[in-house]
């Protein structure tokens, strides 16, 4: 009996021991964890390479107190100091707010930055106010400066290309940014000169908050900015008459009156734009137009955010059929949703570009821009796309150890240059040379 009680104390203090040892594994894993995970902070916030950079020192608040804050909340007095190819330059009494609607809610949070004096920061032009774009739902970083470049082999007017740059805030690395003017009225942006002139947003996913005024089809216009604001009431009532009359003429299929209450080749080339991206919020929000003055036509444009567009698999709708919606080879994808029986969003969608399309004339339009301008420069957007993954992949890879995100960013690259390029053959049969019997080499006048 002695010897059996021996062996099952032996047994105890031996199953003990191992169950401290194993603690003792668990300790060690987690220390070790830690250190690494600190490490890998520290050599994130000290990161040092060519890639542009911009640090903001904030003054008396936390970047967390801004961040579990409302988004329009504006905090001044700050610095922010830009480091472009190793010059850096500093700026003083620095305004800072979030912005966003669906991004602010996100973990990486968009801002807003606006400096005391007009400033330009990367060769495009000086303004007050810049945007930093988080791009956290798209993992290329890359769709907005896309539409951006697509614009400008379009030949479009407004000089909205931005540039990634690697976020600071108080000395902590923030992640990767597209930084990029906000869209004014100022030279910078559409540079209106009348006193009623007024840059208008089209958003009917959430402009009830900021005050619409509607259209006939329920549209809800809001306005951005006009340069005398005595005159908003009567230049929001111009705007909207306006837009009523080009329902009018749309549905009275007439062109020479369409002609003259918009501007045609600028909405033809936002449609070219939209469309060729799928971009969801080009037809319910950020649709931005400006009329400079009563007697002037509406413009489309600029365009903005595209972060939800070309193929971007992070977004949808239950309701929307994703193989449609992700296609590149699908044309006028939510006009074909606005039909939908359970389309329960259907009523945010804004069918403007699409009833312009019903028009042969204004049809006729698109194609002669798309084959004057975009046309045979398939090789050229898809190197354009190549050249800026290459050029952002190891400060997206930094982005997304700062994020803990999962996604291949090889992966979605691929994604999306196999996308654009099965688009943009979809686009040339739908629009190119062979799409009609004429074709124009050269963009003639609009009427």
């Amino acid at each position: 009996m002695k010897r059996k009680k021996h062996a099952s104390t032996k047994k105890r203090v031996a199953k003990t021991s191992f169950v401290i040892k194993i603690c003792l594994v668990i300790i060690v894993f987690f220390v070790l964890f830690a250190t690494v995970y600190k490490v890998t902070e520290i050599i994130l916030t000290n990161k040092k390479d060519d890639f542009s950079k911009l640090d903001i020192f904030l003054k008396d608040v936390a970047i967390e107190e801004i961040n579990a804050n409302a988004k329009d909340i504006k905090y001044p007095g700050n610095t922010v100091t830009v480091t472009i190819n190793d010059k850096t330059t500093s700026y003083d009494d620095v305004e800072v707010k979030g912005r966003g609607n669906t991004t602010w809610t996100k973990i990486k949070k968009p801002y807003q930055i606006k400096f005391s004096e007009k400033t330009d920061l990367f060769g495009h032009g000086t303004t007050k106010k810049w945007i930093l774009l988080a791009n956290y739902l798209d993992q290329t970083h890359l769709r907005n400066d896309i539409a951006f470049y697509l614009a400008d082999l379009l030949d479009d007017s407004y000089n909205y290309q931005g540039d990634p740059i690697e976020l600071y805030i108080d000395n902590r690395y923030n992640g990767l940014y597209y930084l990029v003017k906000k869209i004014s009225t100022d030279k910078a942006g559409v540079d209106l000169k009348n006193e009623d002139g007024v840059l208008i947003e089209l958003d009917n996913s959430y402009g009830e908050a900021d005050g619409c005024t509607y259209d006939k089809k329920d549209n809800c216009f809001i306005t951005k900015e006009i340069v005398n604001e005595d005159y908003t009431d009567t230049a929001m009532e111009d705007f909207v008459f306006s837009i009523n009359s080009l329902h009018e003429a749309i549905s009275n299929k007439d062109y020479e009156a369409i002609a003259e209450i918009i501007d045609v080749d600028s909405f033809a080339k936002y449609y070219l734009i939209s469309e060729f991206a799928v971009n969801p919020d080009a037809y319910s929000s950020s649709f931005y137009m400006h009329k400079d003055g009563k007697e002037d036509k509406i413009y489309a444009g600029p365009i903005w955010d595209f972060d939800m567009a070309f193929g971007n698999t992070y977004w949808g709708d239950n309701e929307m059929d994703f193989d449609k919606i992700h296609s590149p080879f699908e044309t006028m994808v939510f006009k074909n949703y606005l039909v939908s029986p359970n389309a329960s969003h259907a009523s945010t969608i804004s069918t403007i570009l699409y009833d312009l399309m019903e028009i042969p004339e204004f049809e006729a339009r698109v194609k002669e821009i798309y084959q004057g301008t975009l046309s045979g420069k398939g090789d050229q957007i898809l190197d354009y796309i190549k050249s800026q993954a290459e050029y952002i992949k190891p400060a997206a890879k930094r982005d997304q150890e700062r994020w803990k995100l999962k996604t291949n960013f090889d992966e979605e690259i691929d994604y999306l240059i196999d996308w654009v390029a099965k688009r943009y053959d979809h686009f040339e049969q739908t629009y190119g040379a062979n799409s009609q019997e004429s074709s124009s080499d050269q963009v003639p006048e609009s009427q």
